[in-house]
């Protein structure tokens, strides 16, 4: 099992122990007495608890004096094999107090309560923002590869006869054709200061004392008929 040297140590007590997941177990060094002083334990025939070495502070505390273990928030892992190491008053042979931890009921400790929230917390994080990031990404293609006209383009475009049109605004409305109405005429009823003056129209103003003139020149004189 294992050698400390100075011949196989002896077996004094072996126990059997029986624990709830997430509790606090208490186990005693049965190799402890008056004869003994306690060294460390030894986990699984590997592990060392006691002075000098590394192992987990937060999990395992011991008593010096009395070598009784305490390991706090145990776990299936923790199931195992103790053994309490100490060593004769007289400096030779060594007793070991063996204890076999049983770790009953679920594992599922407030722990890992926080744990799992924790994960699914940034699994909800990391999935919100690919989401945002896709989307950020489908907008930036749809716009992609457009900019603003330079104004000499434009200009250009305006000399080859192309009518530019700004969308933005609304085309003039056009106004209705002005159809010109025809000039009034000359009234049927003519007065006699129209006939002599004529009327307002120039086109249609006539003299009509010359028409006269001529009418009696051109009439045949009444001795002659």
């Amino acid at each position: 099992m294992f050698n400390l040297g100075g011949g196989v140590p002896e077996i004094k007590q072996l126990t059997v122990t029986e624990v709830p997941a997430g509790s606090t177990a208490v186990l005693n060094c049965h190799s402890n007495d008056v004869d003994h002083n306690f060294m460390f334990w030894l986990f699984n025939g590997t592990d060392v608890i006691g002075p000098g070495n590394v192992y987990n502070e937060q999990k395992y505390k011991y008593e010096v004096l009395s070598g009784k273990l305490h390991i706090h928030d145990v776990t299936a892992r923790e199931s195992g094999y103790y053994h309490c190491i100490s060593k004769k008053l007289n400096g030779f042979g060594y007793t070991v107090g063996q204890v076999d931890m049983i770790v009953t009921g679920s594992t599922f400790t407030p722990i890992d309560a926080v744990k799992i929230i924790a994960i699914v917390v940034s699994l909800i994080v990391i999935l919100g923002c690919a989401v945002l990031y896709y989307k950020m990404r489908k907008d930036w293609k749809r716009y992609e590869g457009r900019g603003i006209i330079p104004v000499d383009e434009v200009e250009d475009e305006e000399g080859d006869g192309d009518e530019i049109y700004n969308r933005t605004t609304t085309p003039t409305q056009v106004q209705p054709r002005q159809v010109s109405q025809p000039a009034p005429g000359p009234s049927r009823n003519l007065s006699s200061e129209q006939l002599l003056y004529g009327i307002d129209n120039q086109g249609l103003d006539t003299d009509f004392n010359s028409v006269f003139e001529n009418i009696q020149i051109k009439s045949p004189q009444a001795s002659l008929i």
